[in-house]
């Protein structure tokens, strides 16, 4: 949408006062009374810190959202993430930690040595959680693309005064803003470490569990990847401190590891998707003194291919065959799972990396130089990658063997599987939810998700994809801008989309924000629960609902 809506900057406007006390809404329909947990949002909520700016959307600092459900009625609060990075901010009136797409100042409180070193070796590496949340057991924690995840108190969203470090417990420099839970209540995610060069390590958390830990010990000279490692028994209730590493990827290349955002998990195996979008280790590492932030760091690089890993689940192993597949930029793995001989691995791409530059808040603000905005359509990608690859295979034929799927495979001369995707719906969506507790990792029909309405529209619409069938059901108001949609299964459900799907809007020209409730399936709304008026709600990303 580009000059059509005047008050399109007002979905990254900061909020000025956290409410952390809950206030109700004004409900319009009927909110289901068996609704009786919480829905979570996570998102920048300050964009200025004194006279300075964030410069992207996805540097913004966090803040956490809370939609109560309780006999019909609906209650709203949000607090900011107490994170030393909003602490840090606070304090000097400055932006001290490094974001995405913003550099930070040297810490006034470190030594001259330390503001020294971390022009070399990045000392602060930012713990602003916006992105998501994701569980261990009951608890809830904060996550970004960091090492730094922070649990919360869910009943009044204030932030635990620890925090995970992910790289001293696991040696992980960066981790997926989205965990993997399965259904023995364990929780996985998907970090990269440069010990000893780049790879990409999966890790385990067990709830509850305790036991012996072998900690990295940095000398902060991780340049020179000079690590102590100190084994002993901790018994503890941080789950980082007795994690585990299933299994370790090592990278194409030592000193260009591939960013992520996600990755697939079906009952036996990962999915790892190594896409054509680097991390520029040398760059990242003198950042400070080239003055660059992250997003200067990633390069794209549209003539390589894309690999996929596959790990066995059970035993750490990664599969010898070879999948390949065009250049191509992906956030956020819809689902993955395993059928006749198969993996069905479905992702919303990009052709390329260009979406991140629309993000800067400048051009999302106030548009080019005419005033204009445009932004690129996702697809909706389906991959399927054969596990029964031999040397009985046969060379230069489609080897799936799978009904209803345009996608192929086809094995190489040099021993690789080449993926050719089919898009699965004519309708391009990002943000995608499924009913994550009954079909993730296993074959199933919905996908819901954000859409461009127009051609060149920023996300304005919410759908849902029959992946049977190819169609779509839509919810569109204009001036109406909505986040990730959350399904929420009804008691004693029977059908995979009986239960409801939760999102919130923000209509930029009432300047009205409410929590919009859909049945899952006719796709038609049920109610909405508005905010009160001069509460200001701003745009967020992702979810959880905890009942």
């Amino acid at each position: 949408m580009g000059k059509e809506d005047p008050n399109f900057g007002v979905l990254f406007k900061s909020v000025k006062t956290e409410r952390a006390d809950p206030v109700e809404t004004t409900i319009k329909g009927f909110v289901p009374t068996w609704l009786s947990g919480s829905l979570l949002r996570n998102g920048p909520g300050k964009f200025e810190v004194g006279e300075e700016k964030y410069k992207h959307w996805f540097d913004g600092l966090a803040l956490m959202h809370k939609f109560s459900f309780r006999d019909g009625k609906v209650y709203y609060q949000s607090r900011f993430l107490l994170s030393d990075a909003y602490k840090k901010a606070c304090k000097y009136n400055k932006i001290i930690l490094s974001e995405f797409g913003t550099l930070g100042v040297p810490d006034p409180c470190r030594t001259i040595f330390e503001r020294f070193a971390s022009r070399f070796i990045p000392l602060n590496i930012t713990d602003n959680n916006l992105i998501n949340f994701f569980r261990i057991g009951d608890e809830v924690y904060t996550s970004t693309e960091t090492f730094n995840p922070r649990k919360i108190n869910v009943e009044d969203l204030s932030s635990d005064p620890k925090k995970m470090n992910l790289l001293y417990t696991m040696g992980l420099a960066t981790a997926s803003a989205h965990a993997q839970k399965d259904r023995d209540g364990n929780t996985y995610n998907i970090g990269t470490t440069y010990i000893g060069g780049s790879a990409y390590n999966i890790i385990k958390f067990t709830p509850g569990k305790t036991g012996t830990l072998s900690l990295p010990l940095h000398t902060r000279m991780i340049m020179n990847n000079v690590l102590l490692y100190v084994t002993f028994l901790l018994h503890t209730h941080d789950p980082s401190k007795s994690a585990e590493t299933v299994c370790s990827i090592p990278a194409r290349s030592l000193t260009r590891p591939s960013y992520y955002h996600s990755f697939g998990m079906t009952d036996n195996y990962f999915v790892f998707l190594e896409q054509t979008l680097y991390c520029n280790v040398s760059k990242l590492a003198m950042s400070a003194i080239l003055k660059i932030p992250v997003r200067h760091c990633l390069e794209y690089e549209p003539e390589d291919e894309s690999f996929f890993h596959v790990v066995e689940k059970k035993t750490g192993k990664i599969t010898t065959v070879k999948y390949r597949t065009v250049a191509l930029f992906g956030m956020h793995v819809v689902n993955s799972y395993e059928e006749d001989g198969h993996i069905v691995f479905d992702i919303c791409c990009y052709h390329d990396d260009a979406i991140l530059n629309k993000f800067y808040l400048d051009y999302l603000r106030q548009g080019d130089k005419n005033g204009e905005r445009s932004f690129p359509r996702p697809e909706l990608r389906r991959f399927v990658l054969p596990l029964n690859v031999d040397s009985d295979t046969p060379v230069g034929v489609n080897i799936v063997s799978l009904p209803d799927t345009h996608a192929t495979a086809m094995l190489r001369d040099d021993g690789t599987v080449f993926l050719n995707y089919e898009i699965v719906s004519e309708v391009g969506i990002d943000m995608p939810r499924i009913n994550y507790d009954k079909f993730n990792g296993r074959k199933y029909r919905y996908a819901f998700g954000c859409a461009n309405q127009g051609s060149g529209d920023f996300m304005n619409s919410v759908v849902k994809v029959d992946l049977k069938t190819k169609k779509c059901k839509t919810w569109y108001e204009k001036f109406c801008y909505p986040s990730e949609a959350i399904f929420i299964e009804r008691p004693n459900a029977t059908e995979e989309d009986d239960g409801i799907v939760m999102t919130t809007v923000i209509d930029t020209i009432r300047e009205q924000s409410f929590l919009l409730i859909l049945d899952a399936n006719s796709f038609e709304e049920v109610a909405r629960a508005e905010i009160p008026k001069g509460i200001h709600y701003p745009m967020t990303f992702h979810g959880e609902y905890v009942d």
